[in-house]
């Protein structure tokens, strides 16, 4: 099995980017094909992320390409209710393996580097949202220590 590294992106990395979102974007609306279309991404929001001092996109490499990526951010402090604690948390916005990469450990490299990226800025935790129907990434996730935190219900009308 080659070696992953996992490094920032840079601009250059952009369309390796792009192309793990179509993977990304195609399974969405396998997932939710009511909510979800396979439409290009749009290159400036990808590359603000890019050059932004409080988020990355991680990338996973090996043999030279790029074989997924993760989106981190600094989220910023929970809203501010009399109610809720105070704290400052990282958001994991996307995550992505290329599917002949899978099940080989990239995806649990990205959240690793994810964590540490968060640990880094001193933020106290990473959160993420996850498609119900995404089985196999809820499984990741609680590999590594993730927890149902909140759940979101739909009706529609």
């Amino acid at each position: 099995m080659p070696k992953t590294v996992i490094r920032p992106a840079a601009a250059a990395d952009l369309p390796a980017i792009l192309s793990l979102y179509r993977v990304l974007d195609e399974e969405l609306v396998d997932l939710q094909p009511e909510f979800f279309c396979a439409a290009p991404r749009e290159e400036e929001p990808v590359r603000r992320y890019i050059e932004a001092p409080d988020a990355d996109f991680l990338l996973a490499e090996q043999e030279g390409a790029v074989v997924g990526f993760a989106l981190v951010l600094y989220a910023g402090w929970t809203p501010e209710f009399s109610c809720v604690l105070p704290h400052r948390y990282a958001s994991l916005n996307d995550l992505i393996v290329a599917p002949e990469k899978r099940r080989q450990g990239v995806g649990s490299s990205l959240l690793g580097a994810a964590k540490r990226w968060a640990r880094d800025r001193r933020l106290e935790y990473l959160e993420l949202n996850v498609l119900a129907q995404n089985s196999s990434a809820i499984a990741l996730y609680e590999s590594h220590d993730f927890v149902e935190a909140a759940r979101t219900m739909r009706c529609m009308l």
